[in-house]
């Protein structure tokens, strides 16, 4: 884009005052197209504070509606909303939030059969699923189609987040370091349980990631970042990529 509106300068002023963000760096961010799949505790949390931030392409992709259950993390939505399906419900509020941004939605689950024409207007992918069947399915396409993944998860107090660009060098994927060769547990927040506020800080993580990345800040793609929210102790766990990664195989 050549040139912000009055009002968007106002609207992004304090960001823009920042030095190393500036005109320039609300360009990028009004240009970028994420795509955020799932929009539980994760995706809410970061689709609220990525528009709030000017993102200006945003895709939302979910299959389930609202429930009484998940209105203590996922933000955004209310009592009202219950029974509404997560996709409507969360573009009508983001459009509140920057009526200026471009939103696609997809009410059905990411398969094989529709992820590559889902991926492919996108230059980052949010995954803020629950299960890892759908994790692995969603890195082995970013691998492919060249897309920067944004991944986490949560548990009870606990999350885990990373950024990956795994084509490009010696950078890992999400197969290098959870293997789809081994059995995990499927358990989601339903059977494990988690805080509200772990929800947000995970998604609103998410989102850092990617700001930082597009702002051309130093991006470390090869690393799992650990937070315990009931002891703040941060840990990050550095690894590289997995000769036998069965993903970065077919590079």
């Amino acid at each position: 884009m050549s040139k912000l509106s009055n009002k968007q300068i106002e609207k992004y002023s304090r960001q823009i005052i920042i030095d190393s963000f500036g005109i320039s760096g609300q360009k990028k961010i009004i240009g970028t197209k994420v795509l955020i799949i799932g929009c539980g505790g994760l995706g809410t949390s970061a689709a609220q504070y990525l528009s709030m931030a000017g993102i200006g392409h945003l895709g939302l992709v979910d299959d389930d509606s609202i429930t009484l259950s998940n209105l203590n993390r996922q933000t955004l939505f209310t009592e009202d909303d219950i029974g509404g399906n997560k996709v409507e419900i969360l573009e009508k509020k983001i459009r509140d939030i920057n009526p200026e941004s471009s939103i696609f939605k997809l009410k059905t689950k990411l398969k094989r059969n529709n992820i590559e024409k889902t991926f492919s207007d996108y230059q980052y992918i949010l995954d803020c699923s629950d299960n890892f069947q759908t994790r692995f399915l969603i890195n082995e396409f970013c691998h492919k189609m060249k897309k920067v993944l944004i991944t986490a998860a949560l548990q009870n107090f606990d999350l885990q987040a990373a950024i990956f660009k795994s084509w490009e060098g010696v950078n890992p994927c999400y197969e290098c370091f959870f293997s789809s060769r081994k059995k995990y547990s499927e358990d989601s927040c339903d059977q494990m349980g988690i805080v509200a506020t772990v929800a947000g800080i995970g998604g609103a993580l998410q989102g850092q990631l990617l700001i930082n990345n597009v702002l051309n800040k130093n991006t470390n793609f090869s690393q799992i970042i650990l937070l315990s929210c009931s002891e703040i102790r941060m840990r990050k766990i550095g690894f590289n990529k997995n000769k036998n990664c069965k993903i970065c195989q077919h590079s």
